[in-house]
């Protein structure tokens, strides 16, 4: 009998790892199809600027959206990271009766701190070279952070769809249909181009709080003991993760404001196109995690790491089997890419942005989502720590290398920053709890994409570059058919 028993816990476990990846699949699928949107949406939203306004004017409107990313991320006080991981917790273990208190927590705080950030931004306008445009950018902040954090509180549920029609989709079709509205009418100036990018954020954040509104009402249970959640322990976890955001937003925003500041609005808004490709391979990374955040959450309040390790292996193979096709097509078509946002944009400083972010991006991706991961295990002040020394290291090397090297130097900045904040984490949730990313899966994407994408176009190369995109046309095409053979697996 009790052979028995334990012959079959293994069966119910391997069984319930695999309802997990399936659950993982379903709501990375939904969550890759929005980042898709949003991916090619940011890219758009790029090439418009650059293509109806001036560079300087470009630079300006690039400079202003990062200071309200910016700005967000340090008003958002990292609620989005908590709420994901104590909904799902609790959730998790059928203590539904305490998602209110979390909710209070979090929403609340994050609320005043960013009518608070809104303020400290219209005070310190007169400082930017386009105090407008920051006043502007102000003005819809706090609809910005109460998206971000509410949608995170969906997600806690293990629901990708909101997040998924109400920004990634919603937010940033609103925003193209008001960006290509403005340069069609051939009026376009950097204040109307930021109006029409930050104005969609209003209503996703009405209907994100109508979302979660209706399903904390359906999934609470009826009164009776009270159950909660206290504030050290949400604020023990959230706290560091908070400082962390801002850090992680700052590697990859905080050089387009530096170059800004001690280069030019001009050679801003080339560093700024040069290394939007970036942004394909961010949305991959992060729907994928999206969706791996709570699974990964729920697997360690029950202290079992282990089933967290198929999660992490295959999500790192799906990143890398979508982003490393787009960074080495980038890569060997560098011109071809820079010229689509304008001749003025394909310098020779730009294409060496290209060429050396590319691989540092790649082993970013490689390395999955380690990020995520070390914050549901509950190492959120690991992660501050490993952030903070990454974006030391960012700002340092962009002090010392814009003035000299101008964009080429930002970008050796925040390649070095981005293996630094890769590679220690990696360190760390390896040997803690003998998590990594290179399972069979992933090591076949590696090989597979490499060869496919990098060897085989690189050396038809020398024939000219129409036979280095037919080349990648044909990887491409094969890839997609693997993707679609092998779709189970994956």
């Amino acid at each position: 009998m009790a052979s028995l028993t334990a012959s079959a816990a293994p069966a119910d476990q391997g069984e319930e790892s695999r309802d997990e990846l399936r659950g993982t699949a379903r709501g990375g699928l939904a969550n890759l199809v929005g980042a898709a949107v949003s991916g090619i949406g940011g890219l758009a939203v790029t090439w418009l600027a650059a293509v109806a306004l001036s560079p300087a004017e470009a630079g300006a409107f690039f400079a202003a959206t990062s200071v309200f990313l910016l700005a967000g991320s340090i008003a958002r006080l990292g609620t989005p990271t908590g709420l994901v991981y104590w909904v799902a917790r609790l959730h998790r273990n059928g203590r539904d009766g305490a998602i209110g208190s979390v909710l209070r927590l979090g929403l609340w705080p994050a609320a005043a701190a960013s009518m608070a950030t809104a303020l400290v931004l219209l005070l310190v306008a007169p400082m930017f070279a386009r105090p407008d445009l920051v006043r502007l950018i102000a003005l819809f902040l706090p609809a910005s952070v109460a998206m971000e954090a509410l949608l995170a509180a969906t997600r806690g549920y293990r629901l990708m769809g909101p997040s998924v029609l109400i920004d990634k989709l919603g937010r940033t079709v609103a925003q193209l249909v008001g960006l290509g509205v403005i340069a069609l009418a051939g009026t376009a100036t950097a204040l109307h181009i930021t109006f029409a990018w930050v104005l969609p954020y209003l209503p996703a954040a009405f209907a994100a709080a109508w979302y979660l509104h209706r399903r904390y009402r359906a999934s609470r249970p009826e009164a009776g003991f009270p159950d909660r959640v206290s504030a050290r322990a949400f604020w023990g976890f959230t706290a560091p993760r908070a400082a962390a955001g801002v850090a992680q937003l700052g590697l990859q925003r905080l050089d387009i404001i530096m170059v800004a500041a001690l280069a030019g609005l001009g050679p801003a808004a080339v560093y700024t196109v040069a290394t939007r490709f970036v942004i394909v391979g961010q949305m991959a990374s992060g729907a994928v995690g999206q969706s791996v955040q709570p699974r990964a959450a729920a697997a360690m309040a029950v202290g079992d790491p282990g089933a967290a390790r198929p999660l992490y292996q295959a999500s790192t193979a799906w990143i890398v089997s979508l982003t490393w096709p787009v960074y080495l097509g980038v890569g060997l078509l560098a011109d071809w890419y820079l010229r689509l946002f304008g001749g003025e944009y394909a310098t020779d400083e730009a294409r060496m942005v290209v060429w050396i972010l590319v691989p540092a991006m790649m082993f970013s991706s490689a390395c999955g989502v380690v990020d995520s991961m070390l914050s549901m295990a509950g190492k959120t002040s690991w992660q501050l720590i490993d952030v903070l020394i990454s974006l030391v290291v960012n700002v340092g090397l962009n002090l010392a290398l814009i003035p000299t090297m101008g964009v080429v130097g930002a970008a050796i900045a925040w390649s070095a920053a981005v293996l630094v904040n890769n590679l220690v984490p990696l360190a760390q949730l390896w040997r803690t709890y003998g998590l990594h990313p290179f399972g069979a899966l992933t090591r076949r994407a590696l090989l597979a994409a490499g060869l496919g994408f990098g060897a085989v176009p690189l050396a038809a190369a020398p024939l000219g570059p129409l036979w280095t995109s037919a080349a990648l046309a044909a990887a491409g095409l094969a890839w997609a058919v693997a993707l679609l053979r092998y779709r189970r697996s994956i």
